[in-house]
């Protein structure tokens, strides 16, 4: 699979669709919605085609989650707790059992917290931790943050999962 880079397109309030990119990434790439080029930040990937950024932005810090549609996990749930009474319950064991199951073999998706670009199909190292809240109050309300830590040396790139 190629590495491919889902960028926000500042004149809606939606994702545009998936760009390809090769490592190293092109400069620019144009928007599949408006049509404006927007310029990459192609030395956010190292040699070996690693996030140490994002492509699109060039901010350091990423974070990883499932690349899954939340309203089909959402989905799976309402049916399982409609069917309940019906099933003896059963379906809440099925609905968890089918969630472990789709957790487990989701593929990962790397995120940045400024431009909330996706990132598909990159290397696995240098590895991003989860999501923080602490670096998205700091990113979002800046002096003001009341959990807000400093931003890491390098980034996200390689750090520790968060403890909470």
């Amino acid at each position: 699979m190629s590495a491919r880079v889902a960028l926000r397109c500042p004149r809606r309030d939606e994702d545009a669709s998936p760009t390809p990119v090769t490592v190293p990434s092109p400069d620019a790439v144009r928007c599949t919605h408006c049509g404006d080029v927007h310029a990459l930040a192609p030395a956010s990937v190292n040699a070996e085609g690693g996030l140490q950024g994002c492509t699109a932005c060039g901010h350091p810090e990423l974070y990883t989650q499932k690349d899954f549609p939340r309203s089909l996990g959402i989905a799976i749930v309402v049916i399982a707790a409609v069917l309940a009474p019906f099933t003896y319950y059963a379906s809440l064991g099925v609905a968890a059992l089918v969630d472990a199951l789709l957790y487990h073999f989701a593929p990962n998706v790397v995120l940045c917290y400024v431009c909330r670009s996706e990132h598909r199909g990159f290397p696995p190292t240098p590895k991003h931790p989860h999501f923080d809240r602490e670096i998205e109050e700091r990113l979002k309300f800046g002096e003001r943050a009341v959990m807000g830590k400093p931003m890491r040396q390098g980034g996200t790139a390689g750090a520790p999962d968060p403890e909470h």
